[in-house]
């Protein structure tokens, strides 16, 4: 798989358990994390998930809505406030469709939001990631019918937080973390004119609207337990080398 930036996904396989289930029971709790807590937390969750939907991680194609249940069924197991949302409903419409979640930690006594999406990488392929991917029909010149993945808009200056969101799978979601992430969606929006400049948005309502969302998920708890694809609770885990 050929992707416009190195993505070389976190690997959290040796895990003491005895500490993340007292990261567990800080957030039931709502006390504060420390950063490298937040850190160890998410990327070993994001890891444990990532794991389950490929063991391979090579491609995570079509698979947002199974992480987005993965993930929020843990987070309310845990008491973790979080926001499962869509593109289309928390952007604008027309646009690529993904789901993704938003969550709210404690850290350092400062409520934070951060966003979870360990498929991502799914729109940085170099085949979807072209200029030739823009297509206008000759008998509707004045509309773009298609365009090229959401990878193909992140620009220059925000590669360094794009590639920390492909590789980690989450992000500590500011105003430029939102904006990046926002507008690379946005971008992909069609039926608008093919001279239409690049849109841009604040990234405080892009943050606004990430922090609201209220999609259905598309697993049960129970159908995920039924293919394996659950995260365990850390307090419920016997073994430190066990994770999954």
């Amino acid at each position: 798989m050929e992707y416009i930036m190195d993505f070389n996904p976190i690997i959290a396989e040796d895990v003491n358990n005895d500490e993340m289930a007292l990261i567990e029971g800080k957030i039931k709790q709502g006390k504060s994390l420390s950063e490298e807590e937040v850190i160890n937390f998410l990327d070993t969750i994001i890891y444990i998930t990532r794991k389950k939907i490929n063991s391979k991680m090579d491609d995570f194609s079509w698979k947002c809505d199974l992480a987005q249940s993965i993930l929020c069924h843990y987070l309310n197991k845990i008491g973790c406030p979080n926001f499962p949302c869509m593109t289309q409903s928390a952007i604008t419409n027309d646009i690529e469709g993904h789901s993704f979640v938003t969550i709210m930690l404690m850290v350092n006594d400062e409520e934070k939001v951060f966003l979870l999406d360990p498929t991502y990488i799914q729109f940085f392929k170099k085949e979807n990631c072209t200029k030739d991917k823009i297509f206008v029909s000759p008998m509707y010149p004045d509309k773009v019918l298609l365009k090229p993945h959401p990878g193909y808009y992140i620009k220059e200056e925000d590669k360094d937080m794009a590639s920390y969101l492909l590789n980690h799978g989450h992000i500590l979601l500011d105003e430029k973390a939102a904006r990046m992430y926002g507008d690379s969606f946005y971008n992909t929006k069609t039926g608008v004119s093919p001279n239409d400049p690049y849109i841009t948005m604040s990234g405080n309502i892009y943050l606004r609207s990430f922090i609201k969302g209220k999609e259905n998920l598309s697993k049960s708890e129970e159908e995920l337990a039924n293919s394996n694809l659950t995260i365990k609770t850390f307090e419920s885990l016997k073994r430190p080398d066990k994770i999954m």
